[in-house]
């Protein structure tokens, strides 16, 4: 009896087959997670083109605050990926910038400020910051730009305003105050940017 059980594990455990696991590369890029300061997760193999717009940001960006997919970024339609991270600060943008902008997108959504203003980042590193980044997008000649000023203290915003005016940007610096930010104001962002972009 006990050899009839086993050859029918064995026989059930072997018609399983392997476990076979979705391809990096068609994973969302959407993380929605605190990562411990430094830490920052990175796409193991080469990104996918993405003719649209990729948006880049913090918990306004990833959808804090409203179930998944239904945050502003997510409520813009298959041209917009939402690359967006809660918690992550300017740095870490910087580190996964490279990679985001390897898919070639038409332009990119940058939500700056909020999560930096969070960590109380002095504004001098803050501007460091924000001069890497443009030398980055520097790099991507006719990348089109739509930075949201999320940081509510004048210290920050005058450095992004000044940022954004110098990459020739499209602004939008309405109220990021809510924290979390609930659904109606995701869907209030998502229709501003709408009219933006489109």
């Amino acid at each position: 009896m006990r050899h009839k059980v086993f050859v029918c594990l064995t026989l059930l455990l072997w018609s399983c087959g392997p476990v076979v696991e979705t391809p990096e590369e068609q994973r969302p890029v959407r993380q929605q997670s605190s990562l411990p300061e430094g830490a920052h997760q990175m796409e193991a193999h080469p990104a996918k083109p993405h003719q649209g717009w990729i948006a880049c940001g913090g918990r306004w960006t990833a959808g804090e605050g409203t179930g998944l997919g239904a945050g502003f970024a997510d409520q813009l339609g298959a041209g917009v990926l939402n690359a967006g991270i809660t918690g992550e600060p300017l740095p870490g943008l910087l580190q996964r910038l490279p990679q985001l902008l390897d898919r070639k997108p038409e332009g990119l959504i940058l939500e700056v400020g909020q999560e930096d203003e969070a960590l109380n980042a002095p504004p001098k590193a803050f501007q460091k910051h924000l001069n890497a980044l443009g030398r980055q997008l520097g790099e991507h000649p006719g990348l089109k730009l739509l930075i949201l000023v999320s940081a509510r203290e004048a210290a920050y915003r005058e450095l992004i305003l000044e940022f954004a005016k110098k990459q020739g940007a499209l602004v939008y610096s309405g109220d990021f105050s809510e924290a979390p930010p609930a659904a109606a104001q995701h869907n209030a962002l998502a229709k501003q940017v709408r009219q933006m972009l489109y």
